[in-house]
């Protein structure tokens, strides 16, 4: 037995023996040899030579594959901005994105009428002059007669109805004036004329003008004066009437005429930029869908009228009395809660209601930078605007802060009571929006101060 038992721990000790010298030997040869160990998802790695570390290699392979992503993702980007761009052209109403024109200066008429119905953020305040909503400011052509004044308005869009046009123009004060003038029975006011030209070659002839306008004006003033000209813009936009400008003449009370060295307007080029003469014309494009600017009054009477609304609108019978058990049901739930949490759960408390806050429906910031899309050149105001966002959930019960609808109401007690399958929450949505306003250049130097409705985000709810 002895033997035996000697016999079996011999032969124990040389196969130990011979699995470690075994053992010792491979790993000698790995230390010297790179071999190649085979994962369990069937590739194969290098072992690295104990100076390797395998960070180093794991970064190098993250690293190429986030490269990676990031070019695929800089690829998707870049495949979807052509179609982007294309469709916010579509939405401001733009065919081709104009040239940049830095270096010209919108009228003043125009940079003032923008401060006056829009907010420094580009929310719109008022409706533009005669109701319109899309207004125009052409500036004047070169021409051979000083007293006539030239406008290109072939770009006025054919689906725009004019509600009304104006020649503004610039009174400098008066050059010498003739002897006669220094009668002190001549009194000190002219009489300022502006006709439509119907025939260039022989302006002077009554058969070839026809008068738009006529006021009374200080001889000795200076500054703005508008005249009405809608009938001719009506008629060279729909073409009834050949263009070629207006005319503009002067004369004492007693009938004489004085001509350009003694009355004097402003001229183009001629004359600093903010007193060119100008064509301004009004119109709508028919796209407005219902009034997007609302006095803080009209704000509040709007508030108390759909908290009226939607009391007059609850609901009864048995969704009422399903209401009353979910809200009663969810009550005892806070209650237990609140008897076994530790008194200093307080903060804990207050902290998840905070967050819980910020997890409902909410109206958050969403800026739309002009400069960032590369609009700038040609975007005079505003040059950025907040449109905001609606985020958030709406859950049961649905309070008045998160302004549902009744339709609204009715989908979230049914996706709390599980009457119906497949109903999801009603959505975070905006409920009130505002309309804002450009000013910009388009592709003939034109200054343009267009309103867009429903574009910035005055209020969401839950719908």
């Amino acid at each position: 037995m002895r033997k035996r038992l000697r016999t079996g721990s011999q032969t124990l000790v040389y196969f130990n023996t011979a699995r470690k010298t075994f053992l010792l030997g491979l790993f000698a040869l790995l230390a010297f040899q790179p071999a190649m160990v085979y994962s369990a998802m069937g590739r194969s790695l290098p072992i690295l030579p104990h100076h390797q570390h395998p960070s180093s290699s794991l970064s190098s392979s993250f690293s190429s594959v986030h490269h990676s992503s990031a070019s695929t993702s800089d690829g998707d980007e870049a495949s979807t901005r052509p179609d982007a761009m294309s469709r916010l052209m579509k939405v401001f109403g733009f065919s081709r994105i104009p040239k940049s024109v830095t270096n010209l200066v919108p009228p003043q008429y125009m940079s003032e009428l923008y401060a006056t119905l829009v907010d420094s953020g580009g929310l719109t305040r008022a409706s533009g002059p005669y109701n319109s909503n899309v207004i125009r400011s052409f500036p004047d052509k070169d021409s051979i007669h000083r007293m006539q004044f030239l406008y290109n308005i072939s770009y006025l869009d054919k689906g725009e109805t004019i509600l009304q046009a104006e020649f503004r123009i610039f009174k400098m004060r008066p050059g010498p004036l003739p002897t006669s003038f220094h009668d002190q029975r001549i009194s000190h006011h002219i009489l300022v004329k502006v006709y439509q030209i119907l025939d260039v070659r022989d302006m002077t002839s009554s058969k070839n003008v026809v008068l738009l306008d006529a006021q009374k004006i200080s001889l000795h003033g200076h500054g703005w004066r508008v005249f009405n000209v809608t009938s001719a813009v009506f008629a060279w936009h729909y073409r009834t009437k050949p263009n070629y400008g207006f005319l503009v003449t002067a004369e004492s009370s007693s009938g004489i005429p004085l001509d350009s060295n003694h009355i004097r307007f402003a001229q183009r080029n001629e004359h600093h930029d903010s007193k060119q003469p100008i064509l301004v014309v009004y119109t709508d494009n028919g796209q407005r869908k219902h009034p997007t600017y609302i006095s803080p009054e009209d704000e509040e009477y709007l508030e108390i009228k759909e908290d009226i609304v939607n009391r007059e609108h609850k609901l009864n019978g048995t969704f009422r009395e399903s209401i009353r058990k979910l809200n009663e049901k969810t009550r005892n739930a806070n209650r237990t809660r609140r008897s076994t949490e530790p008194e200093d759960n307080g903060r804990k408390k207050r902290t998840f209601d905070m967050f819980r806050n910020r997890r409902s429906c909410s109206r958050y910031e969403m800026l739309v930078d002009f400069e960032k899309i590369g609009w700038s050149g040609w975007i005079i105001s505003p040059n950025s605007y907040n449109a905001y966002q609606c985020k958030g959930k709406c859950p049961f019960p649905l309070g008045q802060s998160q302004k549902p609808t009744n339709h609204a109401t009715v989908q979230s007690i049914v996706h709390a009571l599980s009457v119906v399958k497949d109903v999801d929450t009603p959505c975070c949505v905006p409920n009130k929006l505002y309309s804002i306003s450009l000013l910009y250049f388009d592709d003939n130097e034109n200054v343009i101060l267009k309103q867009y409705d429903d574009m910035v985000v005055a209020s969401c709810g839950c719908h």
